[in-house]
């Protein structure tokens, strides 16, 4: 293989990544602006659910809607930050929570879907079999 043709994949599997990382922290920053952290600290201290759960449905949600992982870890702090000290929990749970919730739902609006896919080099359909549906489980 030449090595134009190694830059080439190379820069091709990267970008996606980098794209990912970019637009994550430009979603995280402008929701912190707009005060929806505050919003959902209203509606959970309302719902009075176990404090473990906030971060983990938190990302689950977010992770259900956008599909990236990475993004929902960018994302999911900023918005559960206003709720930090009303949950009282150490640093290292909220982020295993929120890890956990991140790998509730994998769909084909999640580039780990992709790259899965074209790293085992399998076809859409085997990468829902082997991949989404066992995450279900």
């Amino acid at each position: 293989m030449e090595w134009l043709e190694l830059v080439e994949k190379a820069v091709r599997r990267s970008g996606v990544v980098l794209f990912d990382l970019c637009g994550g922290g430009a979603i995280g920053a402008t929701l912190a602006m707009t005060g929806a952290g505050e919003a959902l600290d209203r509606l959970f201290l309302q719902l009075s659910l176990p404090h473990i759960l906030v971060p983990f449905l938190v990302a689950a949600a977010l992770q259900t809607v956008q599909g990236s992982r990475v993004v929902t870890m960018l994302v999911a702090p900023s918005l559960l930050l206003p709720l930090v000290p009303e949950l009282g929990l150490p640093p290292e749970i909220l982020i295993l929570a929120m890890a956990s919730g991140t790998f509730l739902i994998s769909h084909v609006n999640d580039p780990f879907f992709w790259i899965f896919g074209e790293l085992a080099e399998l076809k859409p359909s085997e990468v829902f079999r082997s991949n989404t549906l066992l995450e279900a489980f």
